[in-house]
């Protein structure tokens, strides 16, 4: 407060017949209040204040902002700050107050010369996306404000963020989690997103969709749905807006169908190379899967049951390496299509018994 009221002072003797105010957060509020009215009235000529009227302060007769120590200030204060000027039609100027340029580091100077440069109606976004730029996107799970998100891409870091959270319900909070997830949610036991391979031709041509961008967003989309109702409604979208698709992209639709059926089995990964359909189960140590004990409803159990009632030798259990894959044998198939349908099918079997409720002793 000694300070604002020493550069009060100052601005006195310098112009002598300035009407000089002061503002500042320690004032009471009804005397913050008597003082911005005052000002709004034009009963002072000068404000000299802190940032407390950086935003929320609609003056139009004020013309000029002088900024001491702008280095100080972030771009968004900066901003917020150079907007109490100009609010009406008379000519605003806005002056920031700096040490010399050569003694202040790169991110001050960049934040300043955007300041300058983004002056125009509406630059907020523009200014936003600078800020962003400089600063870094930031470490969504720490206190630092900057992190890698460019660097990864943001798909792969909202996917390293996901299998983050799911690790620590897993290992760390188990206990916290364990009623919430252990057979309720088909999809919960899902560490990590269902990977898909498949030798089947699936692609959206350029000829069908020539648009590069809009291609790959088509791309995108399918593999965010959790449900097949999704995918129907993609279906009607692609053949409303670009007619009736190749069989490419039904193969696409049809393994991705694939993919989400895998993954309500509890698979990690689903493979299909010419007949063979393979399905690789999730890690040992995931006891929402296997539950505890071998309990006979776990989603395991109910697979193996399935698998053992089958009577055929379709389904066949083995150890991969550490992993631990279920291979089913399709019957053969004159096209890929066919060869889909035939793998959804088995797949859906094994759907139904994971999902099956468990039997209550009578």
């Amino acid at each position: 407060m000694n300070n604002i009221e020493a550069v009060a002072e100052q601005v006195k003797s310098h112009v002598p017949e300035a009407r000089v105010h002061i503002a500042h957060g320690q004032m009471s509020g009804r005397e913050l209040e008597k003082t911005m009215l005052d000002f709004l009235e034009k009963k002072h000529d000068v404000l000299v204040c802190t940032k407390i009227i950086e935003s929320g302060l609609d003056i139009p007769n004020v013309n000029t902002i002088v900024v001491n120590r702008a280095d100080r200030f972030g771009l968004a204060e900066l901003y917020q700050l150079r907007g109490r000027v100009g609010r009406s039609n008379v000519q605003a100027y806005a002056y920031l107050l700096t040490p010399p340029l050569s003694s202040m580091p790169r991110p001050t100077m960049r934040r300043l010369q955007a300041i300058e440069e983004f002056t125009e109606l509406g630059a907020g976004f523009n200014l936003a996306m600078r800020d962003l730029e400089i600063r870094g996107a930031g470490d969504l799970l720490g206190a630092e404000q900057s992190g890698y998100i460019m660097e990864m891409g943001f798909e792969m870091y909202e996917r390293t963020i996901r299998e983050a959270v799911e690790e620590l319900k897993q290992e760390e909070f188990k206990d916290i989690f364990q009623k919430q997830t252990v057979g309720s949610d088909p999809l919960a036991f899902r560490a990590t997103e269902t990977v898909l391979e498949s030798d089947v031709e699936a692609l959206i041509p350029d000829f069908y969709i020539e648009s590069d961008a809009e291609r790959l967003d088509i791309y995108r989309r399918p593999y965010r749905a959790v449900a097949d109702e999704e995918l129907l409604s993609m279906r009607e979208e692609l053949r409303d807006r670009f007619g009736e698709y190749p069989e490419e992209v039904e193969n696409l639709f049809a393994l991705v169908g694939l993919r989400l059926a895998a993954a309500r089995t509890g698979s990690t990964k689903i493979s299909l190379r010419g007949n063979l359909l393979t399905l690789t189960l999730p890690d040992a140590t995931n006891d929402r899967f296997y539950g505890k004990d071998s309990e006979p409803s776990s989603p395991f159990q109910k697979l193996m049951k399935e698998v053992a009632g089958s009577g055929k030798q379709a389904f066949q259990l083995k150890e991969a390496g550490e992993d631990l894959t279920l291979e089913i044998r399709i019957p053969d198939a004159s096209d890929s299509k066919q060869r889909l349908e035939e793998a959804k099918r088995n797949l859906e079997r094994l759907v139904v018994s994971v999902e099956a409720a468990p039997q209550t002793p009578a």
